[in-house]
């Protein structure tokens, strides 16, 4: 794998500055440009039933005039947002892409147009009724991606991965995804620690998932690693377990990019880490370009 050009979207919080920190810190160590996303999400206007799309707050957008103003203004503070940030950081080629549309529609033609080939995203995470009814930008942009998603929460001063959880399953891993892992360990002179999460619902023997985990390690010539396995009562409670446990800098793992009414009624195991995680989570989609 060669990372050419990494995507940020921003919205220009607290989340969205650590994830660009790091993805500066990524991109000068293999010379790498960064698009810098923002989207603004403004309503479309409706000649017809303007009160329909807007509500009794938004009385005037109806008029395209005042519509344009807006927009103007919109775009010139987030102008001035993006070239401050370009300023601040010489040394990287930053490119600044401003768009009106939805974050979601947007996102999956802009990685294809701009040969995306990694995304690093800041995250808030969210739990309670709003996980279950609406879930975030980030967990979608996890869900849909064809390219790996990096997902920062918290400030990473110093980001530089020493300790590096892989867990999965270990079967039909994508080529990509381990091409992947092995370019961070080498740009961050990491050591992987390959890990299977045993559960009640999912029980294996240790002996046999120990020589599967070597088997998978050989196979794929991977160096400077070790393997394991962790009980718990679930996989994403067991992949957070162990990262916390050896005190891993980051966590890696495949996602199967599920959506519709598999979502809802399966989840995203990778999805529900990197909403719950501390620490930086770079997810897989099974469906990745290869």
């Amino acid at each position: 794998m060669n990372i050419k050009n990494i995507l940020v979207p921003t919205d220009f919080s607290p989340e969205a500055n650590n994830a660009l920190n790091v993805a500066i810190t990524i991109a000068k160590k293999i010379n790498a440009s960064i698009s810098l996303l923002h989207v603004i999400d403004v309503p479309t206007i409706n000649h017809y039933d303007s009160l329909s799309v807007f509500g009794a707050g938004d009385v005037g957008m109806e008029d395209p005039e005042v519509y344009v103003h807006y927009t103007k203004k919109l775009s010139e503070v987030v102008e001035t947002k993006v070239n401050k940030i370009i300023a601040e950081n010489p040394g990287v080629t930053i490119d600044k892409h401003i768009e009106f549309d939805s974050l979601q529609r947007h996102l999956a033609d802009f990685v294809v147009k701009d040969n995306t080939d990694l995304i690093v995203i800041g995250s808030q995470g969210i739990s309670g009724i709003d996980e279950v009814l609406v879930g975030s930008n980030t967990e979608k942009i996890i869900r849909l991606a064809k390219v790996p998603v990096l997902t920062v929460k918290r400030e990473e001063k110093d980001f530089a991965p020493k300790n590096i959880v892989f867990a999965s399953d270990f079967n039909k891993v994508s080529q990509h995804a381990i091409s992947s892992i092995q370019l961070f360990q080498e740009l961050f002179d990491s050591k992987i620690h390959l890990v299977k999460v045993i559960t009640p619902n999912n029980f294996e023997a240790t002996p046999f998932s120990i020589q599967h985990l070597k088997d998978f390690a050989k196979t794929h010539e991977f160096k400077n690693y070790d393997v394991a396995t962790f009980n718990d009562f679930s996989e994403e409670e067991g992949i957070r377990g162990f990262a916390e446990f050896i005190n891993a800098d980051m966590i890696s793992l495949t996602t199967h990019g599920r959506t519709g009414i598999q979502h809802l009624l399966l989840g995203s195991i990778a999805e529900e880490v990197a909403n719950h995680a501390i620490r930086p989570v770079l997810t897989f989609n099974k469906k990745l370009k290869e």
